[in-house]
């Protein structure tokens, strides 16, 4: 599924105006300071409504308002074009605005004209290395990337960079948006080695200059996590898991659906390796944060359930096979203990799994169809564990639930 590029730390050319199409709020960095202030060429009362009509455009935004935050850059736009000159820093700042409501409503032709527009005039106005220039040249990279032009927004993000690498330090978190914005775009194109590079360098960045508990952080973490993954690097996706689960559980304490999201990924990783005995840690963890903040019919915490379930089931099913290998002689041991063992984990484990099938299958069955083929599921795992216990009565029984179905 194609990302959004993260727009925070994106500025409008007014003092004090940034926000995020991620996460629509506003985030002031160094750059707002940067915004330009020498060509403003209008009567005192236009500036007060040109504030006021930007204001109100940050707070329609904000509220994800998209309708009236479009008719307020429109209006601000008609302001500029009476009272400014067509070069003048406000008619592009007017300009950006209706590129940034026009992307975010989905229409990228007309963005990416008022956007290309307002780079003619700063470009105009400004020196070529002016931090102003990769405000919109950042928006123009997403745009591009949304309407599926990869050359291009490439062009634009790393023209960004090179501007705010000349213009800010190091560890501004400028940069880190424009690297962070370049990770995407590789990661899309399955240039996983540069993506890798690109999304280190914007954690290592904004571990600085935002803190090692910002959420810019965090959503990095779990895209460079699924880099690792798509590469089979197991080994490295679980230590970027782990250590966003000590993160989330900073930010937002044991009990919350952030962690225990991420404990369900960190658990899905553990499977990807077959590593079943840290992926039921995970899961219980994460099934024991559901049970906490979902309600007791909730079927998302019955899949929960079913998950886990099958990760006992699995581990039951590994021990019998373990077992039969002894019996058979097949693996040799001398060792009595290490079979009686085998033997006890197996029960341990169908004990385990039985009863989470089963709630399961219970919060499942409300009649509803949505939620059929999902009970079908358990119901079928739950006939093959009652065979492989030996209660073929309960077998017959839960077989019958699903053909009536």
């Amino acid at each position: 599924m194609k990302k959004c590029i993260f727009y925070f730390g994106l500025f409008l050319l007014i003092p004090g105006i940034a926000f995020s199409s991620a996460n629509p709020a506003l985030t002031p960095t160094t750059e707002q300071h940067s915004s330009i202030r020498s060509f403003h060429e209008t009567t005192e009362l236009a500036e007060i409504i040109w504030t006021d009509l930007t204001n109100h455009f940050i707070k329609y935004y904000e509220n994800g308002d998209y309708k009236n935050a479009l008719l307020v850059a429109q209006r601000n736009y008609d302001i500029a074009d009476k009272n400014f000159s067509p070069y003048n820093a406000n008619t592009a700042d007017a300009l950006l605005k209706l590129g940034i409501i026009e992307q975010t409503l989905g229409n990228l032709t007309e963005a990416e004209n008022h956007l290309l527009n307002a780079l003619l005039i700063l470009e105009e106005k400004l020196s070529s290395d002016h931090p102003d220039l990769a405000v919109v040249m950042t928006s123009l990279g997403n745009v591009y990337f949304e309407s599926q032009r990869p050359t291009l927004s490439e062009q634009y993000h790393q023209q960004a960079l090179k501007i705010r690498k000349n213009y800010f330090d190091a560890d501004n978190p400028a940069i880190a948006q424009s690297t962070y914005n370049l990770a995407v775009l590789y990661e899309n194109q399955h240039k996983y080695k540069q993506a890798e590079i690109f999304y280190q360098q914007a954690i290592d960045s904004w571990s600085i200059s935002v803190g090692a508990m910002h959420p810019y952080i965090s959503n990095a973490l779990s895209n460079l996590s699924g880099i690792y993954k798509k590469q089979e690097k197991y080994k490295k996706a679980t230590g970027i898991l782990q250590r966003m689960l000590a993160l989330k559980k900073s930010v937002f304490g044991d009990q919350h659906e952030e962690v225990a999201q991420t404990l369900i990924n960190l658990g899905t990783n553990y499977l990807e390796q077959g590593e079943y005995s840290p992926a039921s840690h995970a899961y219980e963890e994460a099934l024991n944060i559901a049970q906490q903040i979902l309600g007791s019919s909730d079927p998302q915490l019955a899949l929960l359930m079913y998950t886990l379930a099958n990760i006992y089931h699995t581990q039951a099913r590994i021990e019998e096979q373990n077992q039969t290998l002894f019996e058979t002689g097949i693996m040799p041991t001398n060792n009595t203990s290490i079979s009686m063992n085998t033997t006890q984990r197996k029960t341990a484990f169908f004990a385990q799994a039985l009863p989470l099938y089963e709630k399961a299958a219970e919060i499942l069955d409300d009649g509803e169809n949505e939620t059929q083929p999902a009970l079908d599921a358990v119901l079928t795992e739950l006939v093959i564990l009652y065979k492989e216990i030996g209660n073929t009565d309960m077998a017959r029984t839960i077989e019958s639930r699903i053909t009536t179905h």
